[in-house]
């Protein structure tokens, strides 16, 4: 539940768009000037506002620091011919969203603090959705548990939070694609299906040596070419 749906909204002094050219983006590698953020405490969502782009101010005690409770999701917003925003297909990530929540024993977002919480977030910052075409304004909401306690259960005290970036295509060039069959991140009862920071930490092992068997097989052909042509 939520104590009042009221967002407090401060507005940034000066707007780094000033400084940034939306036609030549490296991927997520900017923030919009402003995020939402909001406290779960006491059993309810409260402090929801709208900020300045800023840190956050943690304990080392942070449960999520200790046992992992974090999810996350990654929406897209567009801008039509008429220079309109558009989210797409924002409820099926909130449907998501929340089961990921259920999975990692933590209380679920409500529909309006999501919704209508990104939806005021992006009408503020719409002037950074690029309108060069495969580029789009990147939405990552994210909750992870706040408590300062070192024990191994669910927290009580959650942090919500959505921000934005402006981006080009995820994918620059064609993918070139290694099937794994040693390391796994789904397995039956797991959390394969849950969009939790942890799986994305299992992968990258893995994905690392992908990475260099490909560049080992790369500078094997290099050397094949060289002796060739010799």
């Amino acid at each position: 539940m939520i104590a009042s749906m009221d967002i407090n909204i401060t507005k940034a002094g000066r707007s780094k768009l000033q400084d940034i050219n939306l036609d030549n983006l490296p991927i997520w590698s900017f923030f919009t000037d402003h995020m939402l953020e909001a406290d779960f405490e006491g059993g309810e969502w409260k402090n929801i506002e709208i900020k300045p782009y800023q840190p956050f101010l943690l304990s080392p005690s942070a449960a999520v620091f200790h046992y992992g409770q974090a999810i996350f999701e990654g929406i897209k917003a567009y801008k039509n011919q008429n220079g309109e925003a558009f989210i797409f297909r924002p409820y099926d990530n909130f449907k998501r969203f929340n089961i990921s929540a259920e999975r990692m024993q933590m209380p679920t977002v409500p529909e309006e603090l999501f919704m209508e919480g990104m939806r005021k977030l992006i009408d503020i910052d719409k002037n950074w959705i690029p309108r060069k075409h495969d580029h789009s304004l990147y939405i990552r909401p994210v909750m992870f548990s706040s408590d300062e306690i070192i024990g191994v259960r669910p927290s009580e005290n959650y942090k919500f939070f959505i921000i934005l970036s402006p981006t080009g295509p995820y994918y620059a060039a064609p993918m070139r694609i290694y099937v794994e069959e040693k390391y796994v991140r789904a397995v039956e009862g797991g959390v394969g299906y849950a969009k939790t920071s942890g799986n994305y930490a299992a992968a990258m092992y893995p994905t690392a040596q992908a990475k260099n068997k490909d560049m080992t097989r790369y500078y094997g052909r290099m050397h094949l070419r060289h002796e060739y042509v010799q």
